[in-house]
């Protein structure tokens, strides 16, 4: 996969805080930050909980955490492949995951819905389905969901 730089250094950065603490996949995740940052190993994520990482010594398969290069078989915990991997779907994550913020969201569900529903009340039925009537109550994740249903 191919990510900004910004993309991949945040990723990179959300992968260090998640292991701070633990020595060894803390090695694991610096390991793997430098090959994919001097583009030395090649991640694709796949649909599976899995992935694939090619490098000049090899191609290895992770899924489920566990990987298939030499060091791994031998009894390596902390594979910087499998880190690797970690890191490429955080990426993904944030390449695919739009930033929208909370009032714009609201301000689409708005339009959205006069456009859909002319004339039916979007107060009505969020007091039906959510028993609150305006969309300032409702969590992030509710909102996105709302705006998926409704665009």
């Amino acid at each position: 996969m191919q990510f900004t730089e910004s993309k991949l250094n945040a990723a990179i950065e959300t992968a260090r805080r998640k292991v701070a603490g633990n020595a060894a996949w803390s090695r694991s995740v610096e390991k793997a930050a430098q090959a994919l940052l001097l583009g030395e190993i090649i991640v694709t994520v796949l649909a599976n909980n899995g992935g694939v990482v090619t490098s000049a010594r090899g191609t290895y398969h992770i899924h489920h955490g566990f990987c298939s290069c030499p060091g791994a078989l031998n009894g390596c915990n902390h594979c910087y492949h499998v880190s690797a991997l970690r890191i490429a779907t955080i990426a993904d994550e944030l390449e695919t995951a739009p930033v929208i913020s909370r009032p714009a969201l609201i301000a689409d569900i708005r339009a959205a819905w006069s456009r859909r529903f002319p004339g039916e009340s979007l107060a009505d039925e969020l007091l039906r389905r959510f028993r609150v009537n305006y969309l300032e109550a409702l969590s992030v994740d509710f909102l996105t969901a709302i705006r998926a249903a409704i665009a």
